[in-house]
């Protein structure tokens, strides 16, 4: 970590003042719209932007004829830098203020934050749009045919650095049109100190953290260069314009100057927008979901993933991305949204969905724990145990910051998280790589190790058990044999011998034995997984965590047993985070009872937030915003609950529904063993096409009559819809 003193910053002035001549010109051309930015300009031809003409703007814009509420509006963000529309604040990846548990993402002015405060004309109509397809936020103010003027904000997808601002006016011959601005800057700030220049029209603050995660740490400095805003623009009759205003933000000045240059040319040769727009394009290509007929649901599905999607930036070549925290990179406060820690939300809830259709995106979240490893290690040795134990939650220096010390004590499973989203990317994707140099083998391995020392053997049972934890369910805690912590503790143990497989590598064979004695709880009698030892029938629970056995955990458990434990815990589970019934969803469907899996399904609804579908945890919505953990439920509850998805060690198999209220259920690109597959499901049949080459042959066996056939790329293959899989040939 390197603290930028001022004489860096000075030589990113004089490049900032070199940039004024690379666009500055004051010719005008008719049918031409003006370029500004601060007080030059450059007139060219007008880019269009055209919309992907695969996806619907019916479903992939959302609006309002009404400015929402400040905790109604959506976040804009690209896994580097993101902020709430209109908000004061502005967060980077990576950069927190605080000691210990109080470490918090630290509050940056946002100098993105750019307000229409008054209009010399009277507006006609108004309109406050998300368009999740182009990845942007727009309002648009118009009077009849004579003036439109359109805002948008982005956080650009390709210049990571990158938030825009684009103000755009046509006056089509009425009396000139004035804008008053203003920039939400809002409060001192708490978290950094600032030193702020201008030279020209631009504007540098240098911001440095005033205190360190970890003792012996450096402070962080970033740097952020932005435009200048003034307090009015006009626009002649019969002209129209453009303006920009960028802010450009990050901890290296000379990156920070060379987005902010790149940025600027961008917009004045018409590419700016149209770049960002493309990598969003190229990502809806590669993953969506379609619900034919239920254009609400397909809306909330583009929504979901839209913000999914911008929590994991583009590429990483300047700088590491450090996890996915439940609010998001655009929320973190120091006493809300989960101070931007990251926990076992990321792994358990926002990844299996990423997985499916953007298996390149899942990486980089799992490698932000290889990342980690070496602070695992350390943190394992410091607490008395083996191998690597990563804390509940972690925030830039990958140190524990859990806010109470009893998560650092009992909430282990999140090392059980860990291990099995690293399972389900190995198992989807089979990378070699990945294990043999990526860093995974060694995570595989300590984590498995870490299980080891923290299980004691009863001598009586001859079974391995865990005392004195807390379960996904906090309502109770500590206590003795979590079903769920002992079930991840034993996948973390048997995953270590089919990992190394893959590169020709062997596991320590007690890692395998010590899972096959691992104490998992059960009532023989009423054929039923209590919560953890002493549990008793009729206690109710503030997350039902025994029926995540059945998914996402897999455990070889019975048709009856997933049932029965479905049956007890509905009963007793109240007051729950929504990602807890997308896995009721799943579950019911897994059973085959429709109707409740819909009654669940919808259960999910009374946590989102119109118009722009965030998601608020709890339902009353004083939580958390926007509730990434329950969107990556929602979207599970989609993609393995209605699609039936599971993954296993030799195959990917489908059990498909269509959802309530619609004639199709379409999941294109869901990522398999290097290739890409489209599945289309219909009331009575089902298409797969795969769309791109495989590490081998693929073939899909009909579970029911065993049929066969190979895939060819570009080919459709159409059967009754039933349960089937795909596995290598």
């Amino acid at each position: 970590m390197t603290i930028y003193n001022w004489s860096t910053v000075f030589i990113t002035i004089s490049l900032a003042s070199l940039l004024n001549g690379a666009y500055v010109s004051d010719k005008r051309a008719p049918r031409t719209v003006n370029l500004i930015h601060g007080n030059s300009r450059k007139i060219i031809n007008e880019v269009v932007t055209p919309y992907p003409e695969f996806l619907d703007p019916e479903v992939t814009v959302l609006s309002s004829s009404t400015r929402p509420d400040a905790k109604a509006m959506p976040s804009i963000g690209n896994g580097h830098v993101a902020t709430v529309v209109h908000s004061d604040t502005l967060y980077v990846d990576g950069v927190y203020n605080g000691k210990n548990s109080t470490s918090h993402r630290a509050r940056i002015r946002s100098t993105a934050s750019i307000n229409i405060t008054d209009f010399s004309f009277d507006i006609d109509s108004q309109k406050f749009s998300l368009d999740v397809g182009r990845g942007m936020y727009i309002e648009e103010y118009t009077q009849n045919d004579y003036v439109k003027v359109e805002l948008k904000m982005y956080a650009h997808q390709w210049m990571s650095w990158l938030l825009v601002t684009e103000i755009s006016v046509i006056n089509n011959g009425g009396p000139p049109v004035v804008l008053n601005l203003s920039q939400t800057l809002g409060p001192d700030i708490d978290d950094v100190n600032v030193n702020t220049t201008q030279k020209n029209d631009f504007r540098l603050d240098l911001l440095v953290t005033i205190e360190t995660e970890m003792e012996g740490e450096d402070t962080v400095a970033v740097l952020a260069v932005s435009s200048l805003v003034p307090r009015s623009i006009t626009v002649e009759p019969s002209e129209s314009s453009r303006y920009l205003f960028l802010t450009s933000i990050g901890q290296d000045p000379m990156i920070v100057m060379d987005f902010f240059g790149l940025g600027l040319n961008n917009f004045l040769n018409g590419t700016l927008e149209l770049s960002h727009v493309n990598h969003w394009e190229s990502m809806w290509r590669k993953g969506r979901i379609d619900v034919g007929d239920n254009k609400e649901l397909s809306k909330l599905n583009y929504a979901s993933f839209y913000y999914l999607l911008s929590e994991i930036p583009q590429y990483e070549s300047y700088g590491p991305f450090f996890g996915i925290s439940p609010g998001g990179l655009g929320h973190g406060e120091k006493f809300n949204d989960y101070k931007g820690h990251v926990s076992w939300d990321q792994d358990t809830w926002m990844f299996p969905s990423v997985l499916a259709l953007h298996s390149d995106k899942a990486k980089k979240i799992i490698e932000s724990r290889v990342r980690k490893h070496s602070e695992a290690k350390a943190l394992a040795k410091a607490m008395g145990y083996d191998g690597a134990m990563y804390p509940w939650e972690i925030a830039y220096s990958g140190g524990n910051v859990c806010p109470t010390t009893g998560c650092l004590k009992y909430e282990h499973h999140i090392n059980g998280d860990i291990a099995l989203a690293f399972q389900q990317y190995v198992m989807m994707t089979r990378d070699t790589t990945f294990i043999e140099s990526g860093g995974a083998a060694d995570v595989i391995t300590d984590i498995a190790s870490f299980w080891m020392s923290r299980m004691s053997l009863n001598n009586e049972t001859n079974q391995y058990e865990i005392f004195e934890v807390i379960g996904p369910d906090k309502s109770h805690f500590p206590v003795n044999n979590s079903v769920y912590t002992n079930s991840v503790a034993k996948i973390s143990l048997l995953l270590p011998k089919y990992a190394l497989s893959l590169v020709n590598k062997t596991a320590d064979p007690t890692f395998e034995t010590t899972a096959k004695q691992t104490y998992i709880p059960f009532n023989d009698t009423g054929r039923w997984h209590p919560e953890f030892d002493g549990y008793e029938l009729d206690t109710m629970v503030q997350q039902a965590d025994a029926i995540l056995l059945g998914f996402p955990l897999m455990a070889d458990i019975s048709e009856e047993t997933r049932r029965n434990d479905l049956e007890i815990y509905d009963k007793v589970t109240s007051k729950a985070p929504a990602m807890t019934w997308a896995m009721f969803a799943i579950g019911w469907l897994e059973v085959n009872n429709k109707p409740k899996a819909e009654e669940q399904f919808n259960k999910q609804m009374k946590n989102i937030v119109p118009p722009f579908n965030i998601w608020s945890n709890p339902v009353d919505s004083k939580g958390g915003r926007n509730y990434l953990t329950g969107i990556g439920g929602y979207l599970q509850s989609l993609i393995y609950g209605y699609g039936g998805f599971r993954i296993f060690q030799d195959r990917l198999q489908f059990n498909p529904n269509i959802p309530q209220s619609s004639t199709s259920f379409n999941l294109t690109g869901i990522d398999y063993l290097g290739g890409s597959f489209d599945f289309s499901f219909l009331n009575n049949s089902m298409l797969i096409t795969q769309t791109s080459t495989s590490i081998g042959e693929i073939k899909i066996v009909i579970t029911s009559t065993g049929e066969t056939e190979t895939l060819k790329v570009g080919a459709v293959v159409q059967y009754p819809r039933s349960k089937a899989y795909l596995m290598l040939v």
